[in-house]
């Protein structure tokens, strides 16, 4: 906000042109009432900056104390402590758990993995260059899958009926569901191959057939079984094939979901006869460790951002934004109380009994992760009730933080916000002031000109009326 010179544009130039008649420094004088007149907007601009200064640090509160809500939520999930890691013996099979897993101990075999349908042409080709093999020309590929999708590939207009050109209008239509390439024998011929786009006997390809074309056609006819096929089968399409505990699984793809609740299995190789691969499910304390470590974090760093902003300089005799302001010091409070969590029921009562202690000096807490781990692991239900229960500590900290930081979907105005509002509403207050006090000084200012001007040409005329009379005394004087 500027507080420059203020001037009246019907005026203009008048203040550097006063005091010419009279001799008088009317344009300093007019220049210092001004000076005078907008002294005390030098005050309200620091007011309005301080006020915005509080309102960036409510703005940083305000985040800090969402990162532990957001922390303090992780802990509310159930999941967070039902988590379970996957371990396996053997390199046939890979295994990924999701939330919901349950551990346990499952043998696998693998018979057979999942794999597409693979088509070759019976002759070489004698090479894939646009122009050097003509497979005549237009016409049109229906290929159909044994899943009963059917997909027809238009070659109207297609001048490259070259190997390489029906690869090419192959496989720019994705819902064929086939790619195409050429391989060469190393003689100079090619080879086209066709293979499904997707493994599973469902995804096998059950015919290939050409219209409007006889020389293509004669080159693609394919009918699944059929004896007089252009195209012969180098790899038929099959389902992977397992067991799990015995149990016989078969499955379209490599990738096996389904078969052991919330795992998802990746078959990598066929097990040899007579052995299996172990997996192992078992509960993984570390997801719950690692949440709560990033609550302390959070917790710990709001703690130093309510330090700062809130801090006082005895040598300097200087405040921060936030210095004695009651909303900041009812939120860390609030917060604070949020920590006295107890559960009567089972063996862990307290964050304490998890080693989550208040460090008394300095507001912060201390993580024993030794203590932590063992508890997890020892008594999983009573340390995950500690954070996931109706009163716990997810419960407590949401219930305090959600006072402070508001709940749009549910109407709650926050205390934060009431306060930026009311701070707000002062700074809309102060420029207001501010505008006023400028239309007030530019009413003076221009009255103060008008009136200067008056003066300097009252007194440049008795100036004038004083040289002639001189003048004329001098002269009767003469005469006499």
């Amino acid at each position: 906000m500027s507080t420059s010179a203020i001037s009246n544009t019907s005026n203009a130039g008048l203040i550097t042109s006063l005091g010419i008649g009279s001799s008088l420094d009317l344009a300093g004088l007019l220049s210092s009432l001004q000076t005078a007149e907008l002294a005390p907007t030098s005050v309200l601009i620091n007011r309005i900056g301080s006020v915005q200064t509080q309102i960036s640090a409510y703005g940083t509160l305000q985040s800090a104390i969402q990162a532990v809500q957001s922390a303090a939520a992780t802990l509310g999930q159930a999941s967070t402590f039902e988590s379970v890691k996957t371990a396996v013996t053997g390199s046939d099979i890979t295994a990924t758990a999701a939330t919901g897993a349950i551990a346990g101990s499952y043998k696998v075999v693998v018979t057979a993995l999942a794999q597409a349908d693979q088509l070759q042409s019976s002759t070489a080709i004698s090479s894939t260059t646009a122009g050097s093999q003509s497979f005549g020309s237009g016409g049109s590929i229906t290929i159909k899958l044994a899943n009963g999708s059917s997909q027809t590939i238009n070659l109207t207009g297609n001048s490259d009926t070259s190997l390489q050109g029906v690869i090419n209008a192959i496989n720019s239509d994705s819902s064929a569901g086939v790619n195409a390439t050429a391989v060469n024998n190393g003689s100079g011929g090619e080879y086209l191959m066709i293979s499904g786009s997707q493994t599973g006997t469902t995804n096998a390809i059950s015919s290939i057939s050409v219209s409007g074309n006889s020389t293509l056609s004669s080159a693609l006819n394919y009918t699944a079984g059929g004896s007089s096929n252009s195209l012969t089968v180098t790899q038929a399409a099959q389902n992977a094939a397992l067991t799990v505990n015995g149990i016989a699984i078969s499955s379209g793809t490599n990738t096996v979901q389904g078969a052991i609740n919330n795992v998802t299995l990746t078959l990598n190789s066929v097990t040899a006869s007579g052995s299996s691969d172990t997996l192992n499910l078992t509960a993984d304390p570390t997801v719950a460790e690692n949440a709560v470590n990033a609550f302390v974090t959070s917790y710990n760093a709001l703690q130093t951002t309510i330090g700062s902003l809130t801090a006082f300089n005895t040598t300097s005799n200087t405040s921060s934004p936030l210095t004695g302001d009651n909303t900041t010091n009812s939120a860390r409070s609030a917060i604070a109380q949020a920590l006295q969590v107890y559960i009567g029921t089972g063996t862990l009562h307290s964050l304490a009994d998890l080693g989550i202690t208040t460090d008394a000096l300095t507001g912060k807490l201390n993580l024993d992760t030794t203590k932590l781990n063992q508890a997890i692991t020892t008594d999983p239900t009573d340390a995950a009730a500690l954070f996931t229960s109706t009163n716990g500590l997810s419960a407590t900290i949401q219930s305090a933080t959600t006072n402070i930081l508001g709940n749009a979907s549910t109407g709650v105005t926050g205390t934060l916000s009431y306060a930026t509002s009311g701070l707000q509403q002062t700074i809309t207050a102060l420029q207001n002031q501010y505008t006023s006090l400028l239309s007030t000084v530019t009413g003076d200012m221009n009255r103060y000109r008008s009136e200067f001007t008056n003066l300097d040409t009252l007194l440049s005329t008795m100036n004038s009326t004083s040289t002639y009379l001189t003048q004329q005394f001098n002269a009767m004087n003469k005469s006499s």
